[in-house]
């Protein structure tokens, strides 16, 4: 729902394999191996713990600590397979590789596999209406949105306004808040709710004025989260997690959809409010300073607006909340404001239906829409109309004119299908996936893009350095061993995972594997190509088959062929306590 702009854009580019990807990291935390938050040493023996959660499930998952100073890779970490049911996962750096005052970064690299070339798949469904006692109805959300900025420690998270009636029955008035594998992220326990975000109809203290309110939710470059109060007439930022919401914009009347567009002094938000959109020049401030401006007055009730690369406004008309037709039209706004119906690039007609929410896909041309892709759901007005509602794309939004529906509530297996709302919401993560909110069924889904290949690798960085502290407390070893060796795993004894470390003079082909004490292979944990310096992968007491294994006694054997002709092989034991 908005068009960031910068390092984030700099970084896809750098980082990504392909256009379209599953899984990737994200809301990195960098701690001591027990938990407690990290003291910059790692010559005391603790090493430094890094989080993180995945959207879905890794086929392969190799992390790296990168000097800020020159960019080189001072460890490498290979993960394995991982998924979302370990999150958040985790492994240990030991220090290997760090200098004293440095600085690194963590990045990592997920391997997921495609799950169709055809068609929009849903790899994540949560019906939210079956979460009885701690919630029993659902949802009622009027707006999603995703921070995709790496630059943010709230990387990779879900918000979604909320509008539960007021009887406690469903997911409470205010900012929710998901994981990026949907599970629930909020200061409340056992729900999604930011709890300085709950309304007064809750039990709460935050006021958000008439129902139905909240509606929206837009996340911008530092992260922070706009919403508005559909019933108050105001606009909202809530700075940090923990934050009250602020207001920042009041007396607009019946705003719905809301867009941003630009960093620092050039930030503006565009809202859809009652029959016209809004441009508010905000930039740095807390408040806006300057009058609104009118850019477009349609004489049609507008529910989202959206701004592609082009510069061009697309937006969703209808005469009545549940009457047909409905209209998708797009405008130049460059000149010439406020815009009119009669000025429209295009108007694409919906004649069984009402268009609902927009979000967009950039290109990587960001001076033009050509290469942009549009998302937006209809709902349907007539019973007999089973091809209108739904999420629809468009490839070629200059003239509209390659729109497909790609997916509506039935085509999951345990949706309860039929209609969507008026009310659900599309958003994007950072590797393209969808994720729907669709509140008349109560359904959370997220789609993967269809796309040609078996498998598609994404590289992520954490926002956060690891920093460690003066001469005294750090362990300053060699970067580039001169030998092989292999490290004893840590921790030991483990539960549930531990990592085994070993250092290669040169670049090699490495296989990792696990026996028990009778010699029989456990796990082939890696066999593949290894870079010179410190090497690490994580098991996490499976088998071949991916069963938890018994506790006991274990062995690793290590086998290394190096590039300069030498083949290195050593073994240690390692207990797994249950």
């Amino acid at each position: 729902m908005k068009k960031v702009v910068s390092l984030l854009a700099m970084m896809v580019t750098l980082f990504s394999s392909a256009l379209y990807a599953d899984v990737f990291a994200s809301l990195y935390k960098i701690t001591n191996p027990d938990g407690s938050p990290f003291d910059g040493n790692v010559g005391d023996g603790t090493g430094a713990k890094i989080w993180y959660y995945l959207n879905d499930t890794a086929t392969a998952v190799v992390l790296k600590i990168v000097n800020v100073a020159n960019a080189t890779t001072v460890a490498t970490i290979n993960a394995g397979s991982q998924g979302t049911s370990t999150n958040p996962n985790s492994v240990v750096w030991d220090g290997t590789g760090a200098t004293a005052g440095g600085k690194y970064i963590v990045t990592a690299t997920t391997t997921g596999r495609v799950y169709s070339d055809t068609r929009y798949y849903p790899f994540y469904f949560k019906q939210t209406a079956d979460a009885p006692p701690l919630i029993s109805r659902g949802i009622y959300t009027r707006g999603v949105d995703i921070n995709n900025n790496m630059n943010t420690r709230g990387f990779g998270y879900w918000y979604a306004s909320n509008s539960d009636p007021g009887n406690n029955d469903g997911y409470k008035q205010g900012t929710l808040r998901f994981n990026p594998d949907g599970s629930f992220a909020g200061t409340e326990p056992n729900h999604p709710l930011l709890t300085q975000t709950l309304s007064t109809n809750n039990g709460g203290t935050y006021d958000w004025g008439a129902a139905p309110t909240p509606w929206t939710a837009v996340v911008d470059d530092l992260g922070r989260v706009y919403q508005v109060s559909n019933g108050g007439g105001f606009i909202t930022r809530i700075d940090n997690d923990n934050a009250v919401p602020k207001v920042i914009i009041r007396n607009v009347k019946n705003p719905r959809g809301m867009y941003i567009t630009g960093e620092g002094a050039n930030r503006k938000l565009y809202i859809a409010a009652d029959t016209v959109v809004w441009r508010a020049n905000i930039g740095n401030d807390d408040t806006l300073t300057t009058p609104l401006e009118l850019v477009g007055a349609f004489g049609l009730y507008v529910r989202d607006v959206i701004i592609d690369d082009g510069g061009g406004m697309t937006v969703s008309l209808r005469t009545a909340e549940l009457t047909a037709p409905g209209y998708v039209e797009r405008y130049d706004i460059s000149s010439g404001l406020p815009k009119t119906r009669a000025d429209a690039l295009f108007s694409q007609p919906i004649a069984a239906g009402v268009p609902v929410c927009f979000e967009i896909k950039h290109g990587t041309d960001l001076n033009s829409a050509s290469d942009d892709t549009i998302y937006y759901a209809v709902r349907r007005t007539t019973g007999s109309d089973t091809t209108t509602f739904g999420i629809h794309q468009v490839t070629s939004i200059d003239g509209f004119a390659e729109v497909k529906q790609i997916y509506k509530n039935s085509d999951h297996p345990l949706s309860l299908g039929g209609n969507n709302r008026q009310d659900a919401d599309i958003a994007l993560d950072w590797a393209g996936n969808l994720v729907w909110f669709e509140n008349g069924n109560e359904e959370i889904v997220a789609l993967a893009v269809p796309r040609t290949g078996t498998s598609v690798t994404w590289t992520t960085r954490s926002a956060d350095t690891i920093t460690l502290s003066g001469t005294n407390s750090v362990a300053e070893k060699e970067l580039q061993p001169k030998e092989f060796m292999l490290n004893q795993n840590y921790p030991n004894p483990f539960n549930p995972s531990t990592t085994i470390s070993f250092h290669l003079p040169f670049n090699g082909t490495v296989t990792v594997v696990v026996h028990d004490v009778l010699g029989n292979v456990v796990k082939e944990l890696f066999s593949g190509q290894a870079e010179a310096g410190y090497n690490a992968v994580v098991w996490n007491a499976t088998n071949n088959k991916g069963i938890k294994v018994s506790s006991g006694m274990y062995l690793y054997r290590v086998t290394a062929q190096l590039s300069d002709g030498r083949v290195f092989t050593d073994v240690k034991r390692m207990m797994l306590l249950k």
